[in-house]
């Protein structure tokens, strides 16, 4: 603490220095003033948290000082000290807010308590005041977080009981009228190289820093994607765009790293914000993987339309066929088959020509199902086999060439790589047992195919009579049987739709003979096709 001793009379100054034990009340500085005007100076200067003051002196009297003192700095104790006991100044002094007045010549007794006292009120009020600045600090960190959830939530799933709970708290958005967005996925961005600091964390604090200190907008993470990085911008989208680039100018370019965000045009909040949001998400991953896309995709500067070619909403065509091949080709562990499907699978995502982010996230979000669904048909039948899905890491970066582009061919290296673990994992955990369980699989996966038992013996790398009996010992079945009873299990599904024929039903489940088939169905289901058709 600070405490300033301004009077006129020098002797006065040094006998109160002298009087009162200072560092026993904490108290570390002491100032002196000789006059008001210079008293005044000081506490601009310093800003002491005690001051004793004379009330008359020649330039300027106590009363000045008092009033300068509460109109600037009202949490600083002031003590009056005068020869004259006059009860006018007594009052006036204590109107404006003087915490004690004594009389010359000081008593030291009296002279300590009066600064006791006001040294205790001073941390008083001191400590009152952080904890209210703490909970303020807080509430405002609480409100800007939650704001920041409530608008994230509001992206993606826009509803009005989301926004009204916006405005209950931050009453600011209220009076926003338009928006843009801005957004980029460091999950598409190549790791930062090893020689170089953390170059995405750094332009992430540079835009919090800008938006906090511009007022213009609030930086956005979504906790479900923890790569996605959204600027919610409430106007200026020039001024924002300027800030972008010359911060990932500054920030990017010394290293040579290819970075880039994608920006919306403005549109009216809240009505369309989620709109805004899809606008800037597009542009980013309508960025070409030859890195030939400008640092700021705007919609109007993206990729022509047609480049979008190959895009589409579910799977693509032929995608469930190719995977059913792959399923049955990792169950017999066949690594050249797996590989032409690979290549024949990502064909479907991938186009031959330059391919866009978005292609290359949909082959991954494909491929990262695909490998979700093997894991769970091999757990399902064969009980010793382990394998978690997060274990496989198919993430962009892995794709990337020297160049930091984007390679076709270890993309397709990485997701053989991946389902050949599979099959190593499996072919460790297997018993003979498992592998009759895996034979009834490639069984329900090609159903539909022809039926040759030396075929699936020298797939399974197994003795044909071997296989028979060990099968029929596991099912209780035969394999044909057993093929039969699957075959019948997708015709009675087929029978659903009454304009397929039933011989056409017979031909697609696997049937050669519509006649062999209507046998085979009466003998499992009790029923003719027809007759259970006119049940349904």
């Amino acid at each position: 603490m600070k405490v300033l001793i301004s009077d006129d009379e020098y002797h006065v100054i040094q006998a109160i220095r002298l009087l009162v034990p200072w560092d026993q009340l904490g108290i570390h500085q002491i100032l002196t003033a000789g006059s008001g005007r210079e008293a005044m100076e000081i506490i601009e200067r310093e800003q002491p948290q005690l001051v004793i003051t004379d009330i008359v002196m020649d330039d300027k009297s106590g009363l000045d000082l008092m009033t300068f003192i509460a109109a600037n700095y009202p949490s600083t104790k002031v003590i009056a000290v005068s020869g004259h006991n006059d009860f006018e100044y007594v009052r006036a002094m204590l109107t404006k807010g003087c915490t004690d007045y004594l009389l010359k010549p000081l008593e030291s007794d009296s002279l300590i308590q009066v600064v006791e006292k006001a040294v205790l009120n001073w941390r008083a009020e001191h400590e009152s005041s952080l904890r209210h600045q703490n909970l303020k600090e807080q509430v405002q960190s609480l409100s800007h977080l939650y704001s920041g959830i409530l608008l994230s939530q509001m992206l993606r799933e826009p509803s009005s009981e989301c926004y009204r709970q916006l405005m209950t708290v931050n009453p600011f958005f209220a009076a926003l009228g338009g928006c843009l967005i801005a957004f980029y996925d460091t999950g598409y961005l190549p790791a930062a190289p090893k020689d170089s600091p953390a170059l995405l964390e750094r332009f992430k604090e540079s835009c919090q820093v800008y938006l906090e200190q511009s007022g213009s907008g609030i930086l956005l993470s979504n906790p479900d994607a923890p790569g996605e990085v959204v600027l919610f911008l409430y106007d200026n989208p020039d001024s924002l765009t300027s800030f972008l680039l010359k911060t990932a100018q500054s920030v990017f370019s010394p290293y040579g790293y290819p970075f880039h965000i994608g920006i919306s045009r403005k549109y009216e909040f809240p009505l369309f914000v989620s709109a805004a949001f899809e606008e800037a998400r597009e542009a980013f991953f309508l960025h070409r993987t030859d890195g030939r896309c400008p640092l700021i995709a705007a919609p109007d500067k993206t990729c022509p339309p047609d480049t979008a070619a190959g895009c589409w909403d579910g799977s693509p065509p032929g995608l469930h066929e190719i995977e059913n091949q792959l399923r049955s080709s990792l169950l017999t562990g066949n690594q050249k088959e797996l590989c032409s499907l690979i290549s024949r699978w990502l064909s479907l995502f991938l186009p031959e020509e330059d391919s866009l982010l978005l292609h290359v996230r949909q082959a991954m979000d494909g491929f990262l199902a695909f490998y979700g669904e093997c894991i769970s048909m091999l757990c399902k039948k064969n009980p010793r086999f382990r394998h978690a899905p997060e274990n496989c890491r198919f993430s962009y970066d892995r794709f990337l060439d020297k160049h930091a582009l984007f390679s076709r061919e270890l993309l397709k290296e990485a997701a053989l790589s991946d389902l050949l673990l599979l099959w190593e994992e499996l072919k460790k955990s297997s018993s003979n047992r498992d592998r009759m369980h895996q034979i009834a699989q490639y069984m329900e996966l090609n159903y539909d195919k022809p039926f040759v038992q030396s075929q699936y013996a020298r797939l399974f790398y197994i003795n044909k009579d071997y296989m028979c009996r060990k099968f029929k010992d596991t099912f209780g079945v035969s394999m044909l049987t057993y093929l039969n009873q699957i075959r019948i299990q997708h015709a009675k599904a087929l029978l659903s739709d009454p304009n397929m024929k039933i011989r056409d039903i017979a031909y697609a489940v696997g049937f050669e003979d519509e006649k062999y088939f209507a046998r085979q169905f009466k003998k499992i289901t009790h029923m003719t096709p027809g007759d259970y058709r006119a049940a349904r």
